[in-house]
């Protein structure tokens, strides 16, 4: 069970998994157009809300704790087959495949860019990599619910699954001599992200058709990978 407390996460639930939602507590103080907007959802998915006071709690509050205005107990959301990512019936689409991030926070954020890019659906590791938790899903603010993912043993397999299905693979890496801003927009890509520390894995960089670098315009040599992906997403879904 997931407690999450993004008014926009909880909403994204109530939308498109409204039996998920196992409570519901919304402070009395709370407002705005989000926590209204859960509100009305909820009234009308039939999902009731406990409506309590800032100063109610269970039990003591540790220091480090974050008081929202509310918050709600949700199951997980559920990976899909990976051959349910796959559907290329219209002329381009992106994809999104992730080496192994570790960091919960860069992995809500890349739900969220997901989300906000149209991304089809995102394919990560099974090991090593940060689970799909509340923190992920906080961060997410919705994406992931929106966006389908797939979590797989084998990543070198499941990028040759995506070129089969002619999706082109595009790996991201700062050696290489071609950059984001040449590369061809008038096909399916799916871009792969490597980890924070290491990048992409070996095996992962052979699998690419092809390997891109963000070349910096400014004086900061590199971004994290959140950063990097919405940079290089903007480039590969911006019209023709």
């Amino acid at each position: 069970m997931l407690e999450l407390r993004n008014p926009h996460s909880i909403l994204a639930v109530l939308e498109r998994r409204p039996k998920a939602v196992k409570s519901l507590r919304v402070q009395s103080e709370a407002s705005g157009d989000a926590w209204d907007r859960v509100l009305e959802t909820a009234r009308r998915a039939g999902v009731s809300v406990r409506v309590g006071s800032a100063d109610e709690r269970r039990g003591p509050r540790r220091e480090t704790e974050r008081v929202g205005a509310g918050s709600a107990n949700v199951e997980p959301p559920s990976p899909v087959p990976l051959e349910n990512l796959f559907s290329t019936e219209d002329a381009r689409g992106l994809w999104l495949a992730l080496d192994q991030v570790q960091d919960p926070q860069n992995l809500g954020a890349l739900f969220r860019l997901a989300g906000f890019f149209g991304v089809r659906g995102i394919v990560l590791t099974k090991d090593r990599s940060a689970s799909v938790n509340a923190t992920v899903c906080d961060v997410a603010a919705g994406g992931a619910e929106y966006v389908p993912f797939a979590v797989v043993a084998n990543l070198a397999q499941a990028l040759e699954r995506a070129q089969q299905s002619s999706i082109w693979v595009l790996g991201t890496c700062e050696r290489s001599e071609s950059s984001i801003y040449e590369i061809r927009r008038d096909r399916h890509w799916m871009l792969v992200m490597g980890n924070e520390g290491n990048g992409m894995r070996r095996l992962t960089r052979e699998k690419c058709d092809q390997l891109v670098s963000l070349p910096p315009q400014g004086l900061v040599p590199s971004l994290n990978v959140a950063a990097a992906a919405a940079a290089c997403l903007a480039v590969l879904g911006r019209p023709e």
